[in-house]
């Protein structure tokens, strides 16, 4: 049997420039992105993936804000593996990070110890830690380039 790809792109914009959240979807490596617009259609599953994707993204500002870290914009990417029978099997994400710079400041940059700290309370996240013993986990926070 075929295992199945979902994949989740989330872009957030923070601070002065306001608040924004998007998310986009895709089936496979080969699909195209489109955006993902929750409603009474949309299928369970993809409902239950997408609060993965949320959750951890939520865990992600809330401790950047516990830490005083002035967030400019999150951008990620969520892969999740499936067994054909729908059961999920690997949750990887790579998240880079940008903070904004005070007024006149250099461009402020993520440290090691903040990037670690980020990464370790998303690992935390509800709805991951409910996720079975079986599944492999791997969430990557970066500073972006």
């Amino acid at each position: 049997m075929t295992n199945l790809l979902f994949q989740f792109r989330l872009q957030s914009r923070h601070g002065a420039a306001g608040e924004a959240l998007s998310v986009d979807v895709r089936n496979g490596e080969l699909e195209p992105w489109q955006p993902l617009e929750p409603s009474l259609q949309t299928p369970g599953f993809r409902l239950f993936l997408l609060s993965l994707l949320l959750c951890q993204h939520h865990d992600l500002v809330a401790n950047a804000r516990e830490r005083d870290l002035p967030l400019a914009a999150v951008d990620g990417v969520l892969s999740v593996t499936a067994s054909a029978d729908w059961m999920v099997e690997a949750v990887d994400g790579t998240v880079q990070v940008r903070l904004e710079a005070a007024d006149g400041a250099a461009t402020l940059e993520l440290d090691e110890p903040s990037r670690a700290f980020l990464e370790r309370r998303m690992q935390v996240c509800p709805v991951s830690r409910n996720l079975p013993g079986t599944v492999t986990k791997s969430i990557v926070v970066q500073a972006a380039g």
